[in-house]
């Protein structure tokens, strides 16, 4: 009986523990040339990508993510296909944890992503877009299953008509940017500068991969102490860390006591501020192949997360019969 209850308190307190990370997560909002390569080439426009030099990768240019005005000017992505070993690993998410979820994405754009500036050197996959993470999950699955194995989901057109609809970036829709903040973006910086009337200046820009894995490991570590976690902190300070790709937990700690510190003016502006920033995919499109009207539907994985690099049909595929 004992054992039981500690078991259901253990549940819970992990439950707890989720909840805490999606809320932050949720907040901070894939040798030769061969014809498969032509065939994948020759359906990307050609002013967005070219073959790279570096082995098996891919260029694109950043403008052509969600999160693309938000890279230096010139800023290149590498992109390879996943191996084997690469979605093994993968295999093995949690569809029930979202951070496990989250952290396997990050593990797979780890290895397939390499960002390369326009002055030749490299940055790390820690300054990609937290925004841009699900966008090149699928460009990597893209590469990886150059002969099909797509991903559909299921829209209802309003003529009747049940549409299936890729998970790719053919059928993305992006967030725009808001028509209030557009007036305080610098083309140059690519951050939001804001004056306010009681003369603060804040710096905001969206979070990148680095700093969203830096406060999620400090979340493990406050949980750990019995700390529950500042969400309204946690939602608005990664925004304003826009020159940098991680901060220590020490660090962010003297973040929350500066945070706690503003007064009511500064607080309210940055929460609304934030609540503008909506980056990323927003939604699926196509077009009814009945009337030839565009249809609709949110941003789902039809078999989970592990469905995305893990057949669960390969059995009957490949069984020789």
């Amino acid at each position: 009986m004992g054992d039981d209850n500690k078991n259901n308190k253990q549940d819970k307190s992990n439950s707890k523990k989720d909840d805490f990370l999606r809320s932050y997560i949720e907040e901070t909002d894939v040798n030769n040339k061969s014809e498969n390569e032509k065939a994948f080439k020759d359906n990307i426009k050609s002013d967005s990508t070219e073959r790279a030099s570096e082995l098996e990768y891919f260029h694109f240019d950043t403008k052509d993510l969600p999160l693309g005005a938000f890279y230096p000017n010139g800023t290149k992505v590498m992109v390879r296909p996943a191996k084997v070993k690469e979605i093994q690993s993968y295999s093995m998410v949690d569809d029930d944890n979202f951070y496990d979820i989250v952290e396997k994405m990050n593990d797979m754009i780890a290895s397939c992503v390499r960002v390369k500036y326009a002055d030749g050197s490299m940055g790390s996959y820690l300054d990609i877009k937290d925004g841009d993470r699900f966008y090149l999950i699928f460009l990597i699955r893209e590469l990886t299953f150059q002969k099909g194995n797509g991903l559909f989901v299921k829209a209802k057109c309003s003529c009747g008509e049940t549409n299936e609809i890729e998970l790719g970036r053919k059928s993305f829709v992006f967030h725009e940017m808001d028509g209030d903040l557009e007036p305080y973006f610098d083309q140059g910086e690519k951050v939001f500068y804001f004056e306010t009337r009681n003369d603060d200046v804040f710096t905001l820009a969206p979070p990148n991969i680095g700093i969203q894995k830096s406060f999620t490991t400090h979340i493990i570590e406050d949980y750990k102490e019995k700390n529950p976690p500042n969400m309204s902190f946690l939602k608005v300070i990664p925004f304003t860390l826009t020159d940098r790709n991680n901060i220590s937990s020490e660090g962010i700690k003297k973040k929350l006591r500066d945070y706690q510190n503003y007064n009511m003016e500064s607080f309210q502006f940055l929460n609304a501020a934030v609540d503008k920033m909506r980056f990323g995919i927003k939604q699926l499109k196509t077009v009814c192949s009945s009337c030839n009207t565009e249809v609709y539907t949110d941003m789902v994985f039809p078999r989970g997360a592990s469905g995305i690099f893990v057949d669960d049909n390969s059995f009957d595929k490949f069984i020789k019969k």
